[in-house]
Order: C-alpha cells, then structure tokens, then sequence
C-alpha cells in the first residue's frame, strides 16, 4: 500500500512539473495605428505624401512580425521591464500586393518603452529621411521645364507636359500627351543618372511616382555603357489603368547592380489600347523621384 501511495504521488508530482513545462507565456502586444512623415525641404525632398501601407515591429532588435496597418503584433518578453522598439515603415514593392519590404530611405522610429504581458501598448511612430539619402530626381511640375525632355516616339505631338486640368497637389502634374493619330507617347530624361550607387555594392536605388491612367504606363531604363557597348533597354514594369490618384516604389536596387551602366536614363512609354473610336486618353503623373543613398 505504501508502495502504491509513493508512486501515485511521484506520479502526481510529474504532471504537475510537466504541466508547468507547457505553460504558455503570455505576451505583451505592441499596436501601431498609422504612420507618419515629418517632411523636409520640399525643394530637396519633393511631396510628403506616401502608401506606407506595413509596420514592421522589432523588440530588441529581433523582428516579432510585419502587418497591414493599423496593426497589433505580440511580443514574447525576456526579463524586461524596459524594451527597445524599433518601427520600420513598409510598402508593396513594384506595385506587388505580395511583395512586402521596409522602406530604405527613412531611419527607423526608435522608443525605450515598458512592455508588460497581456497589455497593448500603442505607438505612433514618426519617420524622418535617412541624412545619407540623395534625391536625384524631383518632378513635382511644378518648376519651369519637365525633367522628360527627350522625345523617344515617331510622333511630335505626343510627349509630356504640364497641366491644370487634373492635379495630385500643387498646381501642376503632368500629362502624357497621345490618342489614336498620335498612339504612343515615349519619353525618357533629358539628362543621364549616374553614380547612383556606392562602389561594388548593391545600395537601395528607388523610382517613385503618383499616377492616374486609363492607359498602362511602363517604366524602365536606358543602361549607357562605354568602351562602345550598345546601349540596352531594360523594362522594369508598369502600372495598370486607375480611377484615382495612386503611388507607386519601383525597386531599381538589383537592376542598376546588375546592369553596371556608366549612365542611365529614365523612361515612360504609355500607347493607346484601342482604336475602335477616335479617343485621348488620360495618362497623368507627378511627383517623381529617384532616391539613393
């Protein structure tokens, strides 16, 4: 009897430490409602405006997730109280709704904060530019001249221009001039793009833009070599037709690494789709930038 007593109660003593074991620890929960910008000089800079659509959260220094905003994401503590968060601002690359990344050019929000389990504790984090970041190109048509000054199509009457008729912000944003006489408007910088990356190294190189189309828009690169090469077209990709005013990041990262140009340029093609009526699309543009560090 005193044999069976013993087991039982050895018995009992393992589950217990066994269910102790598998207790799950209860985390803490970080909420980022909105992002925010502080802009600087527009004259540097450009338009504020962003489609930081992603927050990812890291607590002390490890990633804990990355989500649609507003967003809540648990973290697991250590011992704490006190944690380092850091708030990164993300954005669909290239127009993929699937291809998530963290936005390169802002530094990331930082905050020392107390996190206790099953809490949420909210932050609305403020993001500021990078001090290395370079703004090679600001086209906010608001200035005199357009930046796509080249001429790349057969027709002289399709090229892009300032207009009033519709405008993002500002006073002006640009329009890609072409119908059915006149079905494709392709244009490119009037000006080379160079050094826009740090020796032998794969540094973040962005197109970013405002557009609102009833026709595709493609954007891509002209790679100027020396020594005689040829020049090569490279497409990177496109927008589709919108009733409103959108934003698009075109990571240009890997394509500048592997296309080692000495110079660049930048161009749009946008054609008329159909010829059935005698139409003129409207193709519009604005605020387009090429960052880099």
């Amino acid at each position: 009897m005193m044999k069976q007593l013993s087991l039982f109660l050895f018995s009992l003593l393992l589950f217990s430490a066994c269910s102790k074991d598998r207790q799950v620890a209860v985390p803490a929960y970080v909420c980022v409602p909105s992002i925010q910008h502080s802009p600087g000089d527009p004259f540097v800079e450009g338009s504020s405006q962003h489609n930081f659509e992603d927050a990812w959260i890291a607590v002390d220094g490890q990633i804990i997730g990355a989500n649609n905003l507003p967003t809540t994401l648990a973290a697991i503590l250590g011992e704490g109280p006190n944690y380092n968060l850091s708030i990164y601002a993300g954005i669909p690359s290239d127009g993929i709704s699937t291809h998530r990344i963290i936005y390169p050019f802002f530094d990331p929000y930082e905050v020392n904060m107390e996190l206790e389990a099953g809490r949420i504790d909210t932050v609305y984090p403020n993001f500021q530019y990078n001090d290395e970041v370079e703004f090679f190109i600001v086209e906010d048509f608001e200035n005199a001249g357009v930046a796509f000054g080249e001429d790349r199509d057969d027709f002289a009457d399709s090229y892009l221009e300032k207009q009033t008729d519709d405008v993002f912000e500002g006073d002006y944003s640009g329009q890609m001039l072409l119908d059915t006489a006149h079905w494709e408007c392709y244009v490119g910088t009037s000006f080379r793009l160079s050094d826009l990356q740090r020796p032998n190294t794969a540094s973040p190189v962005f197109l970013e833009m405002h557009y609102k189309t009833e026709e595709v828009i493609s954007v891509g690169l002209i790679a100027h070599y020396d020594n005689g090469l040829p020049d090569e077209v490279f497409i990177k990709g496109g927008v589709n037709p919108s009733d409103g005013w959108k934003k698009i990041y075109f990571d240009l990262t890997e394509d500048i690494f592997t296309l080692n140009a000495a110079r660049y340029t930048l161009i749009l093609r946008a054609a008329v789709s159909d010829f059935e009526e005698n139409v003129s699309p409207k193709v519009y543009l604005d605020n387009i930038k090429i960052l880099h560090f």
